[in-house]
């Protein structure tokens, strides 16, 4: 019963910061004009990707970011201003493949955005990686971390079947509707970036005077 109390309250912290209907609007924004085929190899890699990053930071993250002498409030601001420049062109349209293809350098490769905005810092930004390693710092037994994990991985699952069905959602609104949950959502990724930027200053801040 424990390990199950466990898994769940693992699985509710996991899901809500990993957000997978958020994660969906995003990857329906940028892989409005990809052919089905490869959105879907997309989602997947995604997924996959973000199930590997946080499996390996709930082992090795803390001594990791230790040795490299990278505190979790810097990281949480790095991955703040790495999300807000997909927020950014998310709200001046240049999820666009048209727009894409003809900015030099400008998710030239579109299944890059798998790694990156998906998988990073998406489905496996600071703050998962953090849920993740907190969450497993505090239960040391196998057992345990096999539970956290286990929920980590179901919560990305979710998200991957979320972004499965993204093409029937696009369908139903439009391009004209598509364009515009593109900008909402650019707007509230910015918001999420600026948070992340503010809870990572105040952290260092407050670790700074006390």
């Amino acid at each position: 019963m424990e390990f199950l109390n466990l898994f769940i309250a693992a699985f509710v912290v996991m899901f809500v910061v990993v957000d997978p209907v958020g994660v969906t609007g995003v990857f329906s924004a940028l892989s409005a004009k990809i052919p089905a085929d490869q959105s879907r190899k997309i989602a997947v890699r995604a997924a996959l990707i973000a199930i590997s990053i946080l499996v390996f930071f709930a082992f090795v993250g803390t001594w990791l970011l230790q040795a490299l002498h990278i505190s979790m409030p810097a990281f949480r601001i790095s991955g703040g201003m790495l999300l807000f420049v997909t927020a950014f062109r998310m709200i001046m349209g240049y999820h666009d493949p048209d727009q894409v293809d003809s900015e030099a350098g400008s998710y030239k490769d579109r299944s890059s955005i798998a790694v990156f905005p998906l998988a990073i810092p998406l489905m496996a930004g600071p703050g998962t990686i953090t849920a993740i390693m907190l969450l497993t710092s505090e239960y040391t037994g196998l057992l345990g971390k096999a539970m956290v994990l286990s929920a980590m991985i179901s919560v990305e699952i979710i998200a991957l079947l979320f972004m499965l069905s993204a093409a029937h959602f696009t369908k139903v609104i439009g391009s004209t509707g598509n364009s515009l949950i593109a900008r909402v959502m650019g707007v509230l990724l910015a918001g999420m970036a600026v948070q992340f930027v503010a809870d990572g200053a105040f952290a260092l801040v407050d670790g700074h005077f006390n």
